[in-house]
């Protein structure tokens, strides 16, 4: 393998980890209805594509690893994006928190780390028990869930995404959210 091939190869490898990637928050920005940033992520994602798919397509009959190049960048770039989509945690979830013995104090302690929470009666296999729903932001899910862990540590929860919701207050505000807030303009889920 020559210098050049292993240098276009490398650079096969970058843009289909940088399209995979961008396709993967596309794919959630679509299903959140951001229609602009959809828009704008799909047009860089397919920019991206092009290059690297013409690139592997011109070249692969002269240098076939080139083909291997492009196989381990899609692979790595749906990883990476997955990754990613984690760390941007995108959209609002319901959190639903079950506790036998502390529900009202679990409320108050969430209350008092700035989310809403509603409590309801309900009735487990064993008895009486609180549910609780909270609507947040997913970045702020764990938050939530501490919270109500530091009352109960043996409380049950799960949590679904909440396709539509009103304004989600988020009592967090950290460094990353002040560089966030020009591409909030563009996907106001982030």
């Amino acid at each position: 393998m020559t210098l050049d091939v292993l240098f276009l190869g490398l650079a096969i490898f970058l843009l289909e980890v940088m399209a995979l990637t961008i396709g993967t928050v596309r794919t959630i920005v679509t299903m959140l209805g951001e229609s602009r940033a959809a828009f704008l992520l799909g047009c860089l994602e397919m920019t991206l594509w092009v290059f690297g798919t013409s690139a592997v397509m011109t070249k692969v009959g002269d240098a076939p690893v080139l083909g291997l190049f492009y196989a381990v960048g899609f692979a790595t770039g749906n990883v990476v994006g997955i990754m990613a989509e984690k760390k941007l945690a995108l959209g609002n979830v319901v959190v639903r928190i079950i506790s036998a013995w502390r529900g009202s104090e679990i409320a108050e302690s969430v209350r008092r780390a700035g989310f809403m929470i509603t409590t309801v009666a309900g009735e487990g296999s064993e008895g009486a028990v609180t549910v609780q729903f909270v609507i947040c932001k997913r970045k702020d899910m764990k938050i939530v869930l501490g919270e109500a862990r530091k009352v109960d540590p043996d409380l049950f929860y799960t949590f679904e995404t909440a396709g539509g919701a009103s304004e989600v207050p988020s009592p967090s505000e950290s460094r990353m959210d002040k560089f966030l807030r020009p591409i909030r303009r563009l996907v106001p889920q982030i």
